[in-house]
């Protein structure tokens, strides 16, 4: 179930935005999906990428900034009553469907044992703490596995929810698990890298369902995705 962003100005709620399509943007243009006329709001100031249930938000090098519970942001995965700030104007993401997740998440580091130049940069593993229902079990048994660089051979069982990869503190796509697969999403492509790709082709603004024994490149980094016996 997608979410909503509720429209507040001086605590007063003057409406909401149910998150209904794929890409949304913010602004003070006439030609954005959520419009906020006010001087301190860009003409398009931040984009909204929602993918399934989940959404992310992405500030459009605005004037002001685009603030996520008082801190600036360039891309920001969306939690359930996170406070977006455009101006003086306040978005409230609320999504029922994440509730339950909280705040809390573990963090699996898998670096190599000594970086030297040439090889692929470190990659972080953040999963989200959802239970695994009945329907969802056969998924758990997905695993992701380095193939090169110095953690070549590295395992993750994929049990959760969600997972992150990417550096620490940038990551550079999700896998969200859902009741028919595990999907990829990117959500940064950073200016001076690859863009990340699946079986050679960049995941561009979609999602791409994962089948056993894809490929996923980060960067010179190759991971591949497959389904343990």
């Amino acid at each position: 179930m997608p979410g909503k962003l509720e429209y507040r100005f001086n605590n007063n709620k003057l409406g909401e935005f149910p998150l209904a399509k794929e890409v949304m943007t913010i602004g003070r243009a006439d030609d954005n999906d959520i419009r906020i006329d006010n001087l301190a709001v860009s003409a398009h100031h931040a984009k909204l990428l929602n993918i399934f249930d989940d959404s992310f938000l992405e500030d459009l090098n605005s004037t002001n900034g685009t603030y996520v519970n008082g801190k600036a942001i360039d891309k920001h995965p969306l939690r359930h009553g996170d406070i977006i700030t455009i101006g003086k104007h306040e978005l409230r993401y609320t999504n029922q469907s994440k509730a339950y997740l909280g705040e809390a998440e573990k963090t699996i580091l898998i670096r190599p044992k000594a970086e030297s130049p040439g090889h692929p940069e470190p990659v972080v593993m953040t999963h989200g703490d959802a239970p695994i229902t009945p329907e969802l079990r056969d998924l758990s048994k997905a695993r992701l596995q380095i193939l090169n660089g110095r953690s070549a051979g590295r395992e993750l069982a994929l049990v959760k929810e969600s997972v992150k990869l990417g550096k620490s503190g940038s990551e550079i796509v999700q896998i969200n698990r859902r009741p028919d697969g595990h999907f990829i999403v990117c959500i940064d492509a950073p200016d001076d890298q690859l863009p990340p790709r699946v079986n050679g082709k960049d995941i561009g603004a979609g999602a791409i369902k994962l089948r056993n024994h894809d490929i996923i490149e980060i960067n010179q980094l190759k991971i591949e995705y497959y389904i343990a016996s």
